[in-house]
């Protein structure tokens, strides 16, 4: 059955966001410059959109814009298809993350200096806000993580979490499209920076070792799941 221009339209606006191609926190087009690019009319648009709305996945700010809502994969199962860092799979990468960064946390919070911790509660804070106004924190996450790698001064762990830092780069790309977990990684950072800020190295090590357990185990049923459905 051909589909109509209505569910057509949605349909394209979802594949736009699942592609990248409206990115999350990013200001949609208006109506009328969708209209003219998709050639359907102002109404299809309207009442497209109102229905991704509905579904959560973007936002209509009356007076300011529409915006792609900061988890809009929740329209997709993101780990449908597991991408690859080379040959070395997101599961792999966050298995090596747990072994390291809770160490790193911990030791963070033994013997940073002041300044250091004081930045590293800026960024913490600074995350916050963009996942509030929807924007991306990519670069905060990193610096985030390096600084802690930074005032843990363990020049052997530094040395291991340099040498994959590049997959460290791609695998936050990938794990912050996950469902929540811009927001999870948000309020985690605030917890890891607080505990590191008490000196508190247990705490720290838990937060770290908690933060990145929550990007895993999902990924890991998903990969046990689709093992079954292969299997049978």
């Amino acid at each position: 059955m051909k589909k109509t221009a209505f569910q057509s339209t949605i349909d394209k606006f979802k594949q736009m966001i699942i592609d990248g191609t409206w990115a999350a926190g990013e200001r949609i087009p208006t109506l009328q410059q969708l209209s003219k690019e998709l050639s359907v009319s102002i109404t299809t648009v309207r009442e497209a959109l109102r229905i991704l709305e509905n579904e959560g996945i973007i936002s209509i700010e009356h007076g300011r814009g529409m915006y792609v809502r900061n988890d809009p994969l929740l329209l997709k199962d993101p780990t449908a298809e597991l991408k690859e860092l080379g040959d070395i799979s997101l599961i792999s990468l966050l298995e090596a993350r747990l072994l390291l960064e809770p160490r790193l946390a911990a030791l963070c919070a033994e013997r940073a200096a002041d300044h250091e911790i004081k930045k590293l509660r800026q960024l913490a804070d600074r995350m916050i806000v963009q996942m509030e106004k929807g924007g991306s924190f990519l670069e905060t996450d990193l610096e985030f993580h390096q600084m802690i790698v930074a005032g843990a001064r363990e020049p052997v762990l530094s040395r291991m979490n340099e040498a994959i830092l590049p997959l460290l780069q791609e695998g936050r790309r990938q794990t912050n499209t996950l469902p929540n977990m811009r927001t999870k990684s948000s309020n985690y950072h605030i917890l890891i920076a607080i505990a590191i800020e008490e000196r508190n190295s247990e705490q720290a090590y838990l937060l770290m070792k908690s933060h990145i357990e929550q990007m895993l185990e999902p990924l890991k049923k998903a990969k046990e799941a689709q093992g079954e459905i292969d299997r049978n």
